[in-house]
């Protein structure tokens, strides 16, 4: 984990109890990332406007898969996700018209996510290929079933910046009861990965693998950490399951297991390849009292929006597809419309609803950096030079 010498700011950092592994993150994920933007970050503190750099977009609410953990499917999220349809989706020539004018519109990067498996939209190489003749830098969280498909496979070597696998299991058993698909589909995205390293266009091009940690999976942690440092992926970044009314309850009973799985996984790390070791104690984000993180007002959403398979503008992914959050029909009424013409500056200027849905804010660190920077417990151009200095050239800076 990249960090400033600091102590008020590394306070924020996330971490896990004595007992358990430290949490470890590369360079692409650190939440400082967003010092690397010292334009935009004396704007911020100086109170004057600019619009988000990065986009986090679900093309399509439909997925070909129904993992066991996916929020979106689950009974415990039918509050929380009450926007969510797998019937969504957001036609070809409408989401190339968002690319555009996110760009014309100070974006520099889309990350294509969302509720739904992007790559089953029947236009997201399309899609893609236009973004990125506007500049656009892309970034894509898959499930991988569909990068063995060469018309995919050729599109993301010669546009993407980065494409995180969803991994989830050690054996191709496993992944098949908790994705209800194929289990032949285990081996066929880990055997694409190195092609895609070897042969993508871009210099910064980094693929990686996400393993979310349930009672089903938990004690294939370490073999798993030994296959996707073989399939030639940069990393693998492990979290735990996590519902927004439970928190890591589900998985809380396994939690010194887990934490002793976790610390074997990590003896695969080399110079090469990464092992992410997460933040294993999460409290929920919905259904409940408290309130972590020291900061009254949601930041990020400054620089980062997020827009749903719906269409809809929201504050950011965590609480997309929720109907308190929306803020604007960006495909219809279009991006500039709802970004500068009135609905997400009244959103900002209502103090958004901190401690509604955001009371576990997955981005609490950058918030609670945010918030000292805007405060002035921590002076910005001395925060701009000394991660200058312990980052000279940040690795997909855009993606903030």
């Amino acid at each position: 984990m990249l960090r400033l010498n600091d102590e008020t700011f590394t306070a924020a950092l996330p971490e896990n109890p004595d007992h358990l592994p430290g949490v470890s993150l590369d360079e692409s994920h650190s939440p400082l990332k967003v010092l690397a933007h010292s334009d935009l970050l004396r704007k911020f503190v100086e109170g004057e406007s600019f619009n988000p750099v990065h986009m986090r977009i679900g093309i399509t609410g439909a997925c070909n898969m129904r993992c066991n953990f996916c929020n979106f499917h689950s009974s415990y999220e039918t509050q929380f996700y009450d926007r969510f349809s797998y019937k969504d989706s957001i036609a070809t020539d409408k989401a190339v018209v968002l690319m555009r004018q996110f760009a014309l519109n100070g974006g520099r990067a889309v990350t294509f996510c969302g509720s739904g498996e992007c790559t089953t939209h029947p236009g997201y190489v399309e899609i893609c290929q236009q973004a990125f003749g506007k500049g656009l830098r892309l970034g894509l969280i898959t499930n991988g079933t569909r990068l063995h498909k060469s018309d995919v496979a050729d599109c993301i070597k010669q546009t993407h910046t980065w494409v995180r696998i969803g991994m989830n299991a050690g054996t191709p058993e496993t992944f098949a009861r908790i994705t209800h698909h194929r289990p032949e589909s285990f081996g066929r995205l880990l055997g694409a990965i190195r092609d895609l390293r070897v042969n993508a266009a871009d210099p910064e091009f980094r693929i990686g693998l996400n393993y979310v940690i349930t009672l089903e999976n938990y004690a294939e942690v370490t073999e798993a950490a030994r296959l996707a440092g073989e399939s030639g992926a940069h990393y693998v970044r492990f979290e735990p399951e996590f519902y927004s009314a439970l928190g890591h309850e589900t998985i809380e009973q396994r939690m010194d297991e887990i934490a002793e799985r976790l610390r074997r996984a990590a003896e695969y790390q080399t110079t090469e390849f990464e092992v992410s070791i997460p933040k294993l104690v999460r409290g929920p984000m919905d259904q409940s009292d408290n309130v972590e993180g020291d900061f009254k007002h949601c930041h990020y959403s400054r620089f980062v929006t997020a827009v749903g398979a719906d269409g809809h503008l929201y504050p950011c992914p965590q609480v997309h597809l929720n109907e308190r959050y929306r803020i604007g029909d960006v495909v219809d009424l279009g991006y500039e419309t709802v970004l500068s013409g009135g609905p997400r500056e009244v959103w900002e200027a209502s103090n958004p609803m901190r401690t509604d849905l955001c009371k576990t804010c997955f981005y609490r660190p950058q918030n609670e950096l945010l918030e000292l920077l805007k405060r002035g417990d921590i002076q910005l151009e001395e925060a701009l030079r000394g991660y200058q200095l312990a980052v000279p050239d940040t690795l997909h800076a855009d993606f903030v």
